[in-house]
């Protein structure tokens, strides 16, 4: 029992790692969609509804904040 406890703190930084890697590479898709579209010469106000529609951390921390306000 120990022992697997012990693994799993010997792995949880590199799940940490792994975590904060998919949230680097989400943030920076919504940044460059967000890019594009303003170059593609849409107004501000679609803009921002396409990428809040479009968001994919967005159902991700609806759970989480679903889970925490108990």
């Amino acid at each position: 029992m120990s022992l697997g406890l012990f693994h799993f703190f010997l792995r949880l930084p590199v799940i940490a790692f792994r975590m904060a890697g998919i949230v680097r590479v989400s943030n920076r898709a919504k940044r460059r969609f967000r890019r594009e579209l303003v170059e593609s010469g849409l107004p501000d106000e679609v803009v921002e509804e396409l990428v809040n529609y479009f968001n994919p951390s967005a159902p991700l921390r609806e759970m989480l904040f679903k889970f925490s306000e108990r």
